[in-house]
This record gives C-alpha cells, structure tokens and sequence, in this order.
C-alpha cells in the first residue's frame, strides 16, 4: 500500500483511543478503486498484529441481501463467535434474528418494535463481549450495499459506541451511482458525535510513480503525471492500466499493438482492456465469469452451476483460470467467491447484451429458488432483484410477486426499512400492471411498514392515498382495512382523516362482526385524539359490544384497548379495573406476554388512582415476571417508571431518584424523545419534598439539550407542553426568580385553555395548582381546585401510564382552601389527607399534610388550634427528619417557634420592631383577608401596579414566598399553606 501513511496513521490512533474505552465508528469514505477496502486490509491487519481481535463483514450486490445480513456476517465472525457465550456459534444466529418469530395479531406493532430493540440490544450486547479483554475492530466493507436494515442497526450500534473498547471501521462509497441501498445513511452516522470520517482521494503522482514501479514500468517524473493526469491518482485504474502497459511490453496480450494509447475515458479503457482479458481465457472460464458477473458481486459456486446446467465439480478448473487471470478472488465463505473488484464485475456484465443478461437473471433466479427450496427466505431479495432484471413490460407480475414475499418476510424479520424497499419496488415494478386490489394491498402494506419504520408522514401520506380511491369507490371492505392501518397521533387533521374513513367503512351493514369491531375501536381512539370523548365513550362501548357477540379474540383486544383509552379520565377508574382483568384474561388465553403486560399496568394504574400502595407493590412482583419473559426496553422501561413512582409515593425518595434515572438511561439508549420528561416528573415530585437540587431535578434539566428548552417552546399546543412550563416555574420559585417563575407559569397559557388529556387531568391540575399557590394567583387556584371537587376519595395519579403520583385528592383540595382563606375546609381536608397518608403509607405527604394543616390551624387561631398545631408539627417532625425532607424539617422548625411566639404574646406582626413600614403593614393585613392588588389598589386609592410592588416589597422583607405566608404572618402566624414549604431558603 502506497500513498496513505498518513490516513493510515490517524485510524490506528482512533484505534488506540477506542482501546482506552473511546470506541468510536470510522467512515472511511471516496470513490469505486479509491483504495477504502485496502485500507481496512492494513488497519486489521496491524490490529490482529497487535493481539486485538478483528470481524470482517462485505456487503454485497445491493438489493440481494437478506433482512439485516451484513450483521448476520458479523455475528458469523469467529472473533464474535469466540467472544460470546455461545462459541461453537451454533444458533447463534437465529437466537439473535430468528427466534423474533412473527408477532401475534393481537400483539399489535409497539410489540414488533420491542422485540427489535430486544435484537438490537442483544448485537450491541455481543459486540461488547467479544470486546473483552482485548478490544474489537469491526471493519463493514461496501456499506453502500448494504440492505436497509442492517444500516439501521449500525446506526442504533454506533449511538452507544462511547466507553465501549470496539473501533467500527467501515468503507463507504460515496457516489450516486453506487447503488446505496442505506437511505441517506452517510449524513445520518456522520452527524453523530461518536464518528469520524476519513475521505480518501487521489495519491498523488509521486505514489503513482510507485505503483508503476511495482508494476515493473518506467517512472519517470513524467510518465508518472501523465498516468496521475490520465486516472487522477485512483490506484485502480492505475493498476489495471500498468498491468495493460506491462503486458505491451513483454508482448503478451494486450488491447492492441502500437504506441502507448494517449488520454481518453480511463474506464471505457479499462472496460477495453477487462473485454481483451476475458477473450483469452477459455470458453468454460468465460461462460463462468459472464455468468457470476450477472450472479453477484459475491456469488456460490452451486447456483453459478445450476445456472449453467453442470456439475459444481465441472467449475474447479475454470475457477482457478479465473483467479490465476485476476478476475476473481475467494469469498468470505467456504464455497463462495467474489470479484477481485468490483469494477471488474461491471466491465465483464457491461459486454454483455440486455437479452442475455435477462436469460442469466431469470436462470439465476430458478437456480437459487431450486438450490434453496425449503429454506427461501433468507434468499428472497436475491430472488426479487434476480426476477425484476428479468421482467419485461407486459409480464412483470413474476417480479412483483417476489418483491412482495422478500418485504413480507423482512417485515416479520422486523427489517422495516427493508420491507419498505421492497413494497415499493413492487410497486414500481408493477405499475400499469397489476389491479388495483393488488396495488391497494400492497400500499397498505407498504403504509404499515413505513409506520413501523418511523416514517409516520410517509405512512401518512400513502394510507390515505388508499382511503381517497376507497372512498370514491365505495368499497367498505378496503375503508375498513386502510382504517387499521391508521394509527391515531395527535395531529387534528390527520386524525380527521381516520375518522372520516371510519365513519364510512361502518356506514354499511356488510361488515363482519370482527372487522367492525376492529374499525370501530380505531375510530374511538381517533375520537379520543381529537377530544371527542363522549363520542368516543359511545363507538367504544359499541365496539365491546360487537366484539364480544363476534367471538374474535383480535377484536376483542382492540376493543378493550380502545374502551380502556376512552374511559382514562378520573371518573373511569373502575372500570379501567374491569378491563384491566379483561385484558389479562385475553392475555392468558392467547398466550402472549405482551397483553400480560398492559393488563397489569393497566391495574397498577387504577390501585395507584383509588391509593392502593400496598397493592402496587405486589402487583409490581407480578408485573416483573411478565417483563422477564418479554424481549426488548419498553417492558423494562415500564416496570422501572412504576417502580420509581411508587418508591416515590411511600417516601424512599434516594430509590425513586436512582429508578427514575436508570429509566431515563432506558429512554435515552432507545432514543425516545419522552425521555427528559419522564424523567422530570418524578424527581420534580420527589423534589417538592426534599428540594429540586437534592432530588435530582436540577441536574437534569441542565442536561437538556437548547433546542428542547420551554423557553423557546410554544407552550400553549397541548398538555404535553403544559408540564414542562410548570415545572420551570416552579424550579424558578425554588431558585429564588419570581419574575422568571411568572413567565414560566405565563408560557403555559391561562389555565381555562388548558385541555389535557383524560389520563393526565389530575396531573396538569396538581402541578398547576402548585405553582398558582406559590404565585397567589388566586383565580386560577379557585378554578383548579373545582376540578379536584368531583374527585373526594380518590387520589392524584395517571389514568393511563406511571410517573405520578401526589396523594389523596384532599391533599390539594385543603391546599387551594387554605390559600384562598377558607381555614375551615381547609383544616378538615387536611386532616382527612393526613389521615388517609398514614393508612396507604404515602409517608411523605402525610407529613405535608400534617405541616399544611399546622399552618392553617395557625391562621384559624380557634381553641385549641395551636395545640393540635404543634402535636401535628411534632408527628410530622419525626418523619421528615427520617426521610431527609429537608424543606419541611426547616418550615416545621419556623412554625413551631412562630407558634411559641404567638403564646407569649409576641406576635411579629404587632412587635414594634417590624421591618414593615406602615403602609406595608396596611398592605399585609389587606393581603390577610384575601384581597387581590387589583382590590388592595381600590381601596388605599393607588394603582394596581403600586400595590403589587408594595406586595413583592413584603415578601422580600419578610422572607416568604407568598401571599398565603403574609397571610398567615398577619394573623399572628408565619409559614404558609399550600406551596408544602418546599424547596425555601
């Protein structure tokens, strides 16, 4: 190797990095003969110099390889083999890939989707032990062909490559004419942080000059930049036009006598030369290489004989011809063999005619399906591109028909992107051929592959393409399946869409039973999406009904899933505990860990809702059962999230803070975009107990990337937006920025705008009310605690998914009483909150409960109240000191000397030393009895504006955070109710 000292040089540090735990990919990228595969060759070969184990794997032939197939190479690898737990390699394969096994019906996609980060992990999980104790290199060779899913997968593995001790290096031919079968994956992996490109170009003319050296030519300054000039440095060309020139001058065979040809088009030259070549080899070599050239790339000597019609014994001779003239080289596997370059291959194919390249492509075809018959599907691509060069206009449904079972099986290999490929190529292929039943069934296809891929506008855009032709057709059959294809998102229009299709698929009666059920279910969530609940209550119910007189188990599960949707808000609670059992008894009888699994979340929902805390955590021993008999993150995500909360819940807030972010690791290695505010909701839960800075809350939002922060969100879209807001405010408050707290509340728009979701009304009103406390937003804390009203007896928790919970609903309710003024509900709500905190063991709120309710009966100052004051102080003491709450340890330390000094008759409000001036201390009795500045402004004859300073004026003096705390500081007290004396300094 000439010429790349220099790139050379840079790899091996790359690999010496990733030794060190720097592990990292390398995109070592440039044009057809550029020298990227001999590169790789040097690199593995200095590396297994060096003791570090090294796996090849080459894409091949684009459009033939199976589902993931470059990773089945890799996994074939002894380097991976000897490193795993399985070196004898048998089965390891189909442990990885083959035992995905085809996903129940009922299953639905997320269950597809789980088990490939189940197979991703498991590669990515290999990988790092075959690492071990020496490090890895990987190389890809021509990843421009790989198929679609492997570059997913390198994707997904180059993501999580940092800290492992494993360098990728894989070559990349960077031309539009390459075939790339990787949509677009170049500027995918180069964008990632953790990759490195290395773009080879030229060498320059004094490595060429080498090279002709080598070759036994003069090198002369000149003949060395006319033969850079003539192949601008691409040691291909180079070797292949010196290795012409040596045979001139030795008078063997060449392309012709005569002078040394001047400049012209080097690969018609070399196309020229490669035609000279094949002529002297003999008729059987010949026939051989003609037909591997339109065989593969990488090819098998068995389908190249079955093709040719003779013994595979009959090729020995005509191989080692091949070999011996240059044109072919052995392959990665025993039987296999390859083109020296692939260059070569594209110059012997391009000699010959259309016609016969369509006989080889057709013979091939029946070669591998006759060689391979019985165990296709690992096959079926190659067959696909084989039948598609082989078709003719007029006689393409041979083409498309094998375009279709290759993305069939891609998609039950969960190779979605694959499968995609594939349908569409049908699709193409078949257009102006096929009918249009045929054609709509392969775009549903191909929409719910895109769906499952990721590409949801894609998905999108050709459902509904189905739906339109359906619809001016009048087929209800075909509404009825584009319908399941439909996935509800959010989008109003999009799920217009869906329940326009709905609507007309059930608007008949020649619906079966099953598939009506099906479509009505899917209708309810799109009605669900749009806000459309009561609608959505009643076509739920209507599809229960139905699927229960149709005895189909499918439509069954659809039904419960969609009426569980439906019926997520607060008032839906048991039954949601119904069809929790429902659930799993469906679960039970088809078998499937997957229903098991959101039968039982489902339960934890609803125990976590009625405060069942003792019940969730047997339910959660149960729910780890299922998560072990289930591939993949998101049943592990699951249990984690729930786990946390009820850690959370009962007061271990160090537990609930190590789950919760082990759960955002889970989200984080899946790329999940949810994966800060999952997270968020916890430690700002626990956070209102024991500070945002100690229960983690600060860490993390300092980790949240710029383009994801509320600043600059427009949060007023939707309640997922709402949380985020809330929970700045309220990290302001705790840092002492009023101001910044109050733009923060303000980005989440006026609470009457807000429109959460069923499942999450009880969350956005408790962080919402707990903001507006601490901000004396009077109105807005009247207006959310009517919405808890409903709800006495029942506790604040999702209806639909874990990650919060904050205590009986009288928790808040004797919050927004005591804030508002009304010392009397509010102390009997309190006392009922404490009371209910200490039978379901939420520790931590019983002691809020128990401190909000000292500070109301200190404002109420009846006969009495101070007493149960101070016993409540004393319980609640005891218990935050326990579980390290110390925000409330110092609100409780404040109250009981502020009630110490209320006996003496020394109340601060009346002491002559008050930091008030008068009309402040004015101000502050006003505030006392519940007036706004607006109200305060009216009666002192000042502006609104002026009252309001005089108001921020008290607080700083005084220290508090609120109006309720200058309330009660007033009356005789201090501390303050309902903003739980959390995170105060």
């Amino acid at each position: 190797m000439v010429g790349r000292d220099r790139e050379l040089a840079r790899v091996m540090l790359l690999l010496d990095d990733a030794l060190t735990g720097g592990g990292r990919l390398v995109l070592c990228t440039g044009e057809a003969g550029i020298g990227k595969t001999r590169l790789a060759e040097e690199v593995a070969a200095l590396a297994a110099a060096r003791g570090v184990p090294v796996a090849w794997a080459r894409a091949a032939d684009a459009g033939s390889m199976p589902p993931y197939g470059l990773w089945q190479l890799v996994l074939d690898e002894s380097a991976v083999r000897a490193g795993g737990d399985d070196p004898s390699g048998v089965g390891l394969w189909s442990r990885v890939f083959g035992d995905v096994g085809r996903p129940a019906l009922a299953d639905g996609a997320d269950s597809g989707s789980e088990q490939r980060f189940a197979m991703f992990a498991e590669v990515r999980r290999r990988l790092a032990q075959a690492a071990k104790p020496n490090g890895l290199l990987l190389v890809l060779d021509d990843l421009q062909w790989a198929d679609e899913a492997s570059a997913v997968l390198l994707a997904d593995v180059a993501r999580q490559l940092r800290g492992t001790p494993i360098l990728v290096l894989a070559t990349y031919r960077e031309s539009a004419a390459s075939g790339d079968m990787s949509g677009g994956l170049l500027p995918r992996l180069s964008a990632d942080a953790d990759t490195e490109r290395v773009d080879l170009g030229g060498l320059p003319a004094g490595a060429v000059g080498d090279m002709l050296l080598a070759a036994g030519l003069p090198a002369s300054a000149d003949e060395a930049d006319q033969m850079h000039s003539e192949t601008e440095g691409n040691p291909f060309l180079v070797r292949e036009l010196a290795r012409t020139l040596a045979e001139q001058r030795r008078g063997g065979p060449g392309p012709g006598p005569g002078p040394r040809p001047g400049p012209g088009p080097v690969p018609e030259r070399v196309a020229e030369a490669t035609a000279h070549r094949l002529a002297q080899l003999s008729d059987p070599a010949r026939a051989l290489v003609q037909t591997a050239a339109v065989a593969g790339n990488n090819f098998s000597a068995g389908v190249v004989a079955a093709i040719l019609d003779v013994p595979v014994l009959a090729l020995l001779g005509p191989l080692d011809e091949c070999r011996a003239a240059g044109f072919l080289v052995a392959g990665d596997r025993p039987g296999d063999h390859r083109f020296s370059h692939a260059l070569v291959r594209s110059a012997v194919a391009a000699r010959l005619s259309a016609t016969e390249q369509r006989r080889l492509h057709a013979a091939a075809a029946d070669a591998i399906e006759a060689l391979y018959e019985g165990q296709l599907d690992l096959h079926l691509a190659e067959v696909a591109r084989h039948r598609v060069e082989a078709s003719l206009p007029g006689d393409r449904t041979g083409a498309v028909a094998a375009c279709a079972a290759a993305a069939e099986v891609a998609a039950q290999s969960l190779a979605f992107e694959e499968a995609v490929r594939l349908y569409r190529q049908a699709l193409s292929v078949g257009e102006g051929e096929i009918g249009e039943n045929d054609s709509s069934r392969l775009e549903l296809a191909l929409a719910e592959a895109l769906h499952r891929s990721g590409d949801l506008p894609g998905s999108q855009q050709t459902a509904a393409g189905v739906g339109r032709r359906a619809e001016r057709r009048r087929d209800r059959g075909l509404l009825a399946r584009t319908a399941l294809v439909m996935e509800a998102t959010g989008v109003p229009e999009w799920d217009g869409e869906i329940c326009r299709i709905c609507e007309q698929a059930l608007a008949g009666e020649d619906l079966p039973d099953g598939l009506r059920a099906r479509v009505s279910s899917r209708y309810a969530q799109a009605l669900v999406y749009r806000g459309e609940y009561d609608r959505a209550g009643q076509v739920s119910r209507e599809a229960m009904a139905v699927a229960e007189s149709a005895g189909d188990p499918v439509a069954l599960v659809d039904a419960i899933q969609a009426r569980q949707l439906a019926c997520c808000a607060p008032d839906g609670v048991a039954e949601r505990a119904v069809l929790a059992s429902q659930m799993l008894a469906a679960a039970d009888a088809a078998g499937s860990a997957w229903l098991e699994l959101w039968g039982r979340l489902w339960r934890i929902d609803t125990l976590f809702e009625t405060g069942q805390l003792r019940s969730v955590r047997r339910e959660l021993a149960d729910l780890e059962g299922c998560v072990e008999r289930l591939p993949g993150p998101l049943a592990r995500l699951h249990f984690l999230e729930n786990s946390a909360t009820l850690a959370q819940a009962t007061g271990r807030f160090t537990e609930a803070a190590r789950l919760a972010w082990e759960a955002f690791k889970v989200f984080s290695d899946m790329g999940h975009p949810v994966a800060f505010g999952s997270c968020s909701v916890i430690l700002g839960q626990a956070g209102l107990h024991i500070g945002f800075d100690r229960s983690g809350l600060i860490e993390l939002w300092d980790q949240i990337p710029a383009h994801l922060r509320v600043d600059d969100v427009d949060t007023t879209r939707g309640v997922a937006t709402i949380f985020p807001a809330l929970t700045l405010a309220l990290i302001r408050l705790h840092q002492g920025d009023r101001a910044a707290a109050e733009a923060a509340y303000a980005q989440a728009g006026p609470v009457r705008s807000w429109t959460p979701i069923p499942a999450l009304r009880m969350a956005a009103w408790a962080h919402g009310l707990a903001v507006a406390i601490r901000l004396g937003r009077m109105e807005d804390i009247e207006f959310l605690a009517a919405r808890f009203e409903p709800f006495r007896g029942q506790h604040v928790a999702n209806g639909a998914g874990p990650g919060v919970y904050m205590g009986p609903v009288e928790l808040p309710l004797g919050q927004a009483a005591a804030a508002l003024g009304q010392l009397d509900p509010a102390v009997e709500d309190l006392r009922t909150a404490a009371s209910i905190c200490d039978t379901n063991g939420a520790r931590g709120y019983a002691v809020q409960a128990r401190v909000e309710l000292a500070a109301a009966l200190t404002r109420r100052q009846a006969p009495g109240d101070r007493d149960q004051a101070l016993a409540a102080l004393a319980a609640a003491a005891r218990e935050a000191g326990q579980l390290g709450m110390v925000p409330f340890t110092e609100w409780i330390g404040q109250l009981q000397a502020q009630l110490t000094a209320s006996s003496a008759g020394d109340s601060p409000s009346q002491a002559g030393d008050s930091p008030l001036s008068p009309r402040e201390l004015e101000v502050a009795r006003l505030v006392g009895q519940g007036l706004t500045n607006k109200q305060i402004g009216q009666k002192l004859y000042v502006s609104e504006r002026t009252a309001e300073n005089h108001v921020q004026h008290i607080l700083t003096k005084l220290g508090l955070r609120n109006r309720s705390q200058i309330a009660a500081w007033a009356s005789g007290g201090s501390g303050g109710s309902g903003e739980h004396g959390a995170n105060r300094r």
